[in-house]
């Protein structure tokens, strides 16, 4: 089982030694008050009586050294704190990182886009809080408070008493205010993600709001959602608000008890059991007190929301994937009939309904296969089937006749190119995003992938031309500029299926009909085209007809023209409308 702790390992002699060094300035602290009442109570005495200065000067040194010392201890627990955590982020991050890229759609759907982003971002800041907390603080507070409670009785066993009172019914607040808040830290991290993924949809989806005028509604959706927020975090703040007063409210209780015992005697005519330099010195430890639990109810803030994230994130690292990498077949006979094939397939994302059924289709190397239909027919879950981003329900997918399940995905991958409709391109250059597929590139091989999809046309005409600047996915190109670097990009990946999931929607027509014939000319190449346009699949060897989840029928385009009422339907109307 993973968990968040793992990423400590790497770092445990700094989470060790941190708090040793911590461990040694908190000494020097609670040395120091004995010293001001050495000072106090024998050097003044000394200095007005027989003008001897040697009692004040000589613990004045000493207590000057112990601050140096206490200054160079807390130094070296900064820095091996700051090591530790940035490692300790860093790992964590890549950890987390490295899980999502692992994740299936479904997995991602399940999550959410802005529980992934909150996640690596929100969630590990929170716990790296924790663990500087933890090497900087949680063992300097409750020391400094145990050695102030030690050195109390050592001055007076009743002040110690009242030390030792104090001390429990403060933590037992501490406890209380935990179990409030713990369950609303949670409540706290939904909400934050959704905020999130509102936000995200909200940027992406800016022109569709403001052209369908809804700017207002969204508004208002976003309103309820950070209202919500609100009354968790005010809730939270409220109780977190009680810690400080109610601490510095026991403490003067505290001190006030002292000041009273120390001089009742005064007050019955008797000498008081506490001289002025005992008087300062436990004042002093009241006040190391005072803040070391001052501090210790922002850990108890800190760390409920570090615990909440901790819990969160160990969640996600042992969230068991629904596609899982356990192939080891990864040599293929070459003169297997068929390159890939689907047998019986029936596919359920919800373990309820179909979203496709009975599907048997089988491609040979260097066919072109076409798959029409129209909008929820079941198209694109071929292509998560074939590309084994979804695993069939009952039925198998085979490539030269071994299961998916049986293939490394690494290796399954290199096999297959993926053109979506909605090209995905990644900060960086042209030329980044080009050899994604194969680093091993040339620069003749990208010039070529570029004219065969039709992209050198625009490309050529950049200064910098394939190290032009792509920014954030790829907005400073048009729609069908990114299509073409996306066809561009899998072509010269050189793989043995091409997979062009209407990929061609934003070209217009010639240039859509060019870029086929250049990907025809690879003799060896495979290509499933999945489109809504029936031109598109004009040459296909073979055509898929698919309606509610089912293929209705297959053949060539002729065929097809004229025995499928649907395919038919489909070809005129678009025919007509061109």
């Amino acid at each position: 089982m993973e968990k968040v702790i793992d990423s400590v390992k790497k770092y445990k002699k700094y989470v060790i030694l941190g708090p040793i060094f911590k461990v040694i300035e908190v000494i020097f602290e609670l040395l120091t008050p004995f010293l001001m009442k050495y000072m106090i109570d024998t050097g003044y005495k000394q200095a007005v009586e027989n003008n001897n200065f040697y009692h004040i000067i000589v613990p004045g040194v000493i207590v000057i050294l112990f601050c140096l010392l206490g200054f160079a201890s807390t130094i070296v627990c900064q820095y091996f704190s700051s090591v530790a955590t940035s490692g300790f982020s860093t790992d964590l991050r890549e950890r987390i990182y490295k899980k999502i890229l692992k994740l299936s759609n479904l997995d991602i759907d399940y999550f959410n886009k802005g529980n992934l982003n909150n996640l690596v971002i929100d969630d590990v800041e929170k716990v790296q809080r924790v663990l500087a907390f933890t090497i900087r603080l949680v063992i300097r507070a409750p020391f400094l408070v145990l050695g102030s409670l030690i050195c109390a009785f050592i001055i007076d066993i009743k002040a110690g008493i009242i030390f030792l009172c104090i001390i429990p019914i403060i933590i037992l607040i501490y406890f209380l205010i935990i179990k409030l808040t713990n369950k609303r830290y949670l409540k706290m991290s939904k909400i934050n993600d959704s905020v999130a993924l509102k936000t995200n949809d909200a940027i992406n989806g800016i022109r569709v709001i403001k052209g369908f005028n809804k700017t207002k509604k969204e508004i208002g959706d976003y309103k309820e959602l950070t209202s919500n927020y609100y009354k968790e975090s005010k809730g939270t703040a409220v109780v977190n608000a009680l810690i400080n007063p109610i601490t510095v409210l026991i403490i003067n209780i505290a001190l006030l008890l002292i000041i009273c015992f120390a001089f009742i005697p005064v007050y019955n005519g008797a000498t008081p059991t506490l001289l002025k330099g005992d008087i300062v010195a436990l004042i002093s430890y009241l006040s190391q007190i005072l803040l070391a639990l001052i501090v210790l109810c922002r850990l108890v803030e800190s760390f409920t929301k570090g615990f909440a994230s901790n819990k969160r994130i160990n969640n996600f690292l042992n969230y068991e994937i629904s596609i899982k990498d356990k192939g080891k077949h990864s040599v293929f006979e070459d003169d297997t009939e068929y390159l890939f094939e689907i047998n019986d397939v029936n596919l359920s994302y919800n373990n309820e309904n179909y979203a496709v059924s009975d599907i048997n289709i089988k491609i040979k190397k260097g066919e072109t296969i076409g798959i029409i239909g129209g909008t929820g027919s079941g198209k694109s879950s071929i292509v998560k089937l074939l590309s084994r981003f979804v695993d069939p329900t009952t039925g198998e997918v085979l490539y030269k006749g071994v299961n998916l399940k049986d293939i490394p995905l690494k290796t399954l991958k290199e096999k297959i190119s993926l053109v979506n409709q909605r090209a995905s391109l990644f900060n960086g250059t042209i030329k980044d995003n080009l050899i994604m597929g194969n680093p091993n590139a040339t620069d003749e091989e990208i010039i070529t992938g570029l004219k065969e999809a039709h992209a050198y046309e625009f490309v050529s005409k950049y200064k910098d031309f394939i190290d032009h600047p792509i920014v954030e996915s790829g907005k400073n190109l048009s729609g069908g500029q990114r299509q073409r670097l996306s066809i561009a990009r899998s072509l010269i990946k050189h793989s043995e299926l091409l997979i062009l999931d209407d990929s061609t929607s934003a070209l217009d027509y010639l240039t859509d009909k060019q870029v086929r014939k250049n990907i025809q000319n690879h003799k060896d190449l495979t290509t499933l085209i999945i489109s809504q346009r029936a031109s598109t699949l004009n040459g296909c060897s073979k055509i898929f007809v698919m309606d509610q989840g089912k293929i209705v029928d297959s053949g060539t385009m002729e065929e097809l023209l004229n025995r499928c009422p649907l395919f038919k339907e489909i070809y005129e109307l678009q025919m007509r409308t061109k």
